[in-house]
């Protein structure tokens, strides 16, 4: 995986600094100013909320929340958000992060998430990871090729993450994905993303 370094609003933003497996160099930059302006409640009134009857949850999503993305080294992100499914009969919330990445040259792989929590550090699958290309026909360039990365978090780390914020702190709570090789593309959630919608989904009755 190639060294990276992209901002992003949102659900993330990415800073990635890495020298090698050893990940001794792992760049970080603040959050966008504008997103955290924004108070845990601002932002919970923006959550996108589906309560369709015929589905056995309530969804949340904070897609809709705030988006600001980047590209550098020849990687963007596109977007970045978090969606959280609450269960009808009481049985609990699960919460998933999505990265959508558009990138030129070698392919990018992601086996392992790294993020730490109240226990230490957890090393969680991805979800799914996806990817296409785009199709450029005859036109002799290079195709951007596109990745999506999905992810459960478990509760416990989101409502750490919700606790971290901050009014006014820009500092972003770091998330790894790393490839076979070791190496690492390091992204961030917003705790005042998290916190909104943590906020959302605990007042959803």
């Amino acid at each position: 995986m190639k060294s990276l370094a992209v901002p992003l609003g949102a659900a993330a933003l990415v800073a990635l600094c890495v020298t090698g497996p050893s990940q001794a160099s792992v760049g970080q930059k603040p959050l966008h100013a504008a997103l955290t302006k924004m108070t845990p409640e601002m932002i919970a009134e923006r959550i996108e909320v589906r309560d369709d009857p015929l589905e056995d949850h309530v969804l949340f999503s904070s897609k809709p929340v705030f988006r600001k993305g980047g590209f550098t080294h020849g990687v963007a992100v596109r977007d970045g958000f978090i969606k959280a499914a609450k269960s009808r009969d009481g049985a609990g919330v699960s919460w998933r992060v999505t990265y959508d990445l558009t990138y030129f040259g070698a392919r990018l792989d992601v086996t392992q998430i790294h993020l730490r929590g109240s226990d230490g550090l957890l090393k969680l699958p991805p979800t799914s990871v996806r990817r296409w290309t785009e199709d450029c026909g005859e036109v002799l360039v290079t195709c951007g090729r596109h990745m999506t990365v999905e992810f459960e978090v478990p509760e416990t780390v989101i409502r750490d993450v919700a606790a971290a914020y901050r009014p006014g702190d820009r500092m972003p709570w770091s998330v790894r994905f790393k490839d076979d090789q070791g190496e690492g593309l390091t992204v961030g959630l917003a705790p005042v993303e998290v916190a909104g919608l943590v906020n959302a989904v605990d007042r959803w009755k």
